[in-house]
Protein backbone atom coordinates (compact mmCIF):
# COMPACT_ATOMS: atom_id res chain seq x y z
CA UNK A 1 0.00 0.00 0.00
CA UNK A 2 2.29 2.65 -1.69
CA UNK A 3 -0.09 5.39 -0.58
CA UNK A 4 0.26 4.63 3.44
CA UNK A 5 4.20 3.84 3.36
CA UNK A 6 6.46 2.78 0.54
CA UNK A 7 7.54 -0.22 2.29
CA UNK A 8 3.81 -1.91 3.33
CA UNK A 9 3.48 -4.86 2.07
CA UNK A 10 0.98 -7.76 2.58
CA UNK A 11 1.51 -11.63 1.82
CA UNK A 12 -0.74 -12.98 -1.17
CA UNK A 13 -1.62 -13.96 -4.14
CA UNK A 14 -3.72 -12.65 -7.26
CA UNK A 15 -6.71 -15.28 -7.11
CA UNK A 16 -8.46 -13.67 -10.19
CA UNK A 17 -8.08 -11.21 -12.79
CA UNK A 18 -10.73 -9.46 -14.73
CA UNK A 19 -10.13 -7.25 -17.74
CA UNK A 20 -12.01 -3.32 -17.40
CA UNK A 21 -12.07 -0.64 -19.80
CA UNK A 22 -9.42 0.91 -17.77
CA UNK A 23 -7.38 -1.83 -16.65
CA UNK A 24 -7.70 -4.56 -14.52
CA UNK A 25 -9.58 -5.81 -11.39
CA UNK A 26 -7.69 -8.12 -9.49
CA UNK A 27 -8.67 -10.16 -6.60
CA UNK A 28 -6.02 -11.00 -3.68
CA UNK A 29 -6.18 -13.85 -1.67
CA UNK A 30 -4.35 -13.40 1.85
CA UNK A 31 -2.12 -16.22 3.24
CA UNK A 32 -4.09 -16.49 6.47
CA UNK A 33 -6.75 -14.01 8.32
CA UNK A 34 -4.40 -11.77 10.46
CA UNK A 35 -2.94 -10.40 7.11
CA UNK A 36 -6.55 -9.91 5.57
CA UNK A 37 -7.40 -8.04 8.97
CA UNK A 38 -3.91 -5.86 8.20
CA UNK A 39 -5.31 -4.79 4.54
CA UNK A 40 -8.42 -4.43 5.29
CA UNK A 41 -7.84 -1.68 7.68
CA UNK A 42 -5.33 -0.14 5.24
CA UNK A 43 -7.68 -0.34 3.19
CA UNK A 44 -9.87 2.01 5.19
CA UNK A 45 -7.12 4.32 5.95
CA UNK A 46 -7.10 4.75 2.07
CA UNK A 47 -10.50 4.80 1.72
CA UNK A 48 -11.29 7.58 4.33
CA UNK A 49 -7.98 9.52 2.90
CA UNK A 50 -9.20 9.69 -0.36
CA UNK A 51 -13.05 10.59 1.36
CA UNK A 52 -11.55 13.49 2.78
CA UNK A 53 -9.61 14.98 -0.38
CA UNK A 54 -13.03 14.52 -2.23
CA UNK A 55 -14.47 17.22 0.70
CA UNK A 56 -11.88 19.19 0.01
CA UNK A 57 -10.08 18.72 3.25
CA UNK A 58 -6.40 19.75 4.22
CA UNK A 59 -5.12 20.72 7.74
CA UNK A 60 -8.40 21.34 9.81
CA UNK A 61 -7.60 18.17 12.47
CA UNK A 62 -11.31 18.33 13.37
CA UNK A 63 -12.96 18.17 10.20
CA UNK A 64 -10.89 15.59 8.88
CA UNK A 65 -12.21 13.28 12.24
CA UNK A 66 -15.58 14.35 11.30
CA UNK A 67 -15.39 13.02 7.72
CA UNK A 68 -13.46 9.89 9.02
CA UNK A 69 -16.03 9.22 11.38
CA UNK A 70 -18.50 9.99 8.76
CA UNK A 71 -17.10 7.76 5.98
CA UNK A 72 -16.87 4.85 9.16
CA UNK A 73 -20.46 5.21 10.03
CA UNK A 74 -21.79 4.57 6.08
CA UNK A 75 -18.73 2.24 5.53
CA UNK A 76 -17.57 0.17 8.35
CA UNK A 77 -20.11 -2.51 7.70
CA UNK A 78 -18.28 -3.39 4.54
CA UNK A 79 -15.30 -4.48 6.23
CA UNK A 80 -16.78 -6.26 8.89
CA UNK A 81 -16.22 -10.04 9.52
CA UNK A 82 -19.44 -10.83 8.54
CA UNK A 83 -19.21 -9.47 4.83
CA UNK A 84 -15.48 -11.03 4.80
CA UNK A 85 -16.88 -14.52 5.44
CA UNK A 86 -19.55 -13.75 3.13
CA UNK A 87 -17.17 -12.92 0.06
CA UNK A 88 -15.52 -16.56 0.94
CA UNK A 89 -18.58 -18.40 0.54
CA UNK A 90 -19.16 -16.80 -2.78
CA UNK A 91 -18.25 -19.73 -5.90
CA UNK A 92 -14.56 -18.95 -7.26
CA UNK A 93 -14.55 -17.68 -10.72
CA UNK A 94 -13.84 -19.78 -13.53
Amino acid sequence: MPTLNPDMRFLGYVAWCLRRKRGYLVGIAFVDEQTLFSARMGEQVCQIERYCRQHDVHDDLQEVQALALEWVQEHADEFSNETVRKAFALPVLD
